[in-house]
C-alpha cells in the first residue's frame, strides 16, 4: 500500500526569501511555478518515514534524538535554476562539505533513536523544488548563499502538496563567524582618518 504521509527533516525557505526567489525566476517558467506556493519553498535533508496512517511518536523519537545538541548551521552555496522531468528545481553549485558534514551529524544523533534515512542511495543533493509539472528551459543562473538557522519536521501528505510543520530546532550559529545580513544592506565602510 502506498504510503499517505511522509515525514522529512529540513529547512523552510524564510517568507521574505521565498518571495525573492519567486521574483527572480526564469520568465519561461513562470506557469510552472504556480503549482508551488513560495511559502512551501523548502530543502529537505532526509525523509525518516513513510507510513499510512499519521505517526503518533515520531516528533518524540526525533526530539529524543536531537536533545544532545544540533550541529551549526551550514551555508548551502545555490547557482542555478533547471528543468527536471517533474518540475524545476534551485539547485547547488560549488562546495556543499559544510551541508554535508550537517547532514552526517543529524544522521548519527538519529541513528541512536532508531531512525534512518530513507531515499539516499544516491547520496545527498541539496536542491529546492520550485514547481511541478514538465519543465523544458535552459538553466538560469541565480547566485545565493542561503545558511538556514532552523531545522524542521514536516509531516507531507502525499500527493497533496499538504505540509505541516510538526517541530522546529534553532541551529546553533556556524563555527566560522557569518554575517546574518543581505548584501544589499551592507553596513557603511568606515575609514581611519
Amino acid at each position: 500500500m502506498a504510503p499517505n504521509f511522509r515525514y522529512f527533516l529540513g529547512y523552510q525557505v524564510a517568507a521574505d526569501r521565498a518571495g525573492w526567489l519567486a521574483r527572480h525566476l526564469p520568465p519561461v517558467s513562470r506557469d510552472l511555478f504556480v503549482g508551488l506556493s513560495p511559502h512551501r519553498y523548502h530543502l529537505t535533508l532526509c525523509t525518516i518515514a513513510e507510513t499510512t496512517l499519521p505517526h503518533p511518536f515520531l516528533r518524540q523519537q526525533v526530539e529524543r534524538a536531537l536533545a544532545a545538541g544540533l550541529p551549526a548551521a551550514a551555508a548551502i552555496p545555490f547557482g542555478r535554476i533547471v528543468a527536471r522531468e517533474a518540475g524545476a528545481e534551485l539547485v547547488t553549485a560549488g562546495d556543499i562539505g559544510a551541508i554535508r558534514a550537517q547532514y552526517e551529524a543529524v544522521i548519527a544523533r538519529l541513528a541512536r533513536e532508531g531512525i534512518a534515512p530513507l531515499h539516499r542511495k544516491s547520496g545527498l543533493r541539496p536542491h529546492i523544488t520550485l514547481g511541478y509539472g514538465k519543465a523544458d528551459f535552459d538553466p538560469a543562473l541565480l547566485a545565493w548563499t542561503w545558511t538556514p538557522h532552523e531545522l524542521v519536521l514536516i509531516e507531507s501528505h502525499v500527493g497533496h502538496r499538504r505540509h505541516r510543520r510538526l517541530q522546529g530546532w534553532t541551529l546553533p550559529p556556524p563555527a566560522q563567524g557569518l554575517f546574518d545580513f543581505m548584501a544589499d544592506e551592507l553596513p557603511p565602510i568606515r575609514r581611519a582618518a
